[in-house]
């Protein structure tokens, strides 16, 4: 059985060609690793993905500067990918699981 570990604000989600499918925001509480499960049932795709990476992404807006964390994801449908991208930014965070011992 997974442990929570973490959560996770979703703010934006993206896809570079030939890479994952990216999620990105601010980690809200806990520590978040490659190998751990995110799980997207608190806003509406009722399943559980790998993280594969954990990148950072750098936006400059006018004198602006931030950065979110990237978590990557792969297997999402096209379905499940348009969803993340349209409804983002999330107001529920979603949990962190460690992986299935």
């Amino acid at each position: 059985m997974a442990n929570s570990v973490a959560t996770f604000n979703i703010k934006s989600a993206f896809q570079i060609t030939g890479r994952q499918f990216f999620i990105a925001g601010d980690i809200l509480s806990g520590t978040i690793r490659i190998g751990m499960r995110v799980d997207l049932s608190n806003v509406g795709i009722e399943k559980e993905f790998p993280i594969e990476a954990v990148e950072f992404v750098l936006y400059r807006e006018g004198d602006k500067v931030w950065e979110d964390v990237a978590l990557g994801l792969s297997d999402l449908t096209e379905i499940e990918k348009n969803l993340l991208k349209a409804q983002s930014p999330f107001l529920t965070p979603i949990i962190i699981n460690d992986r299935d011992n």
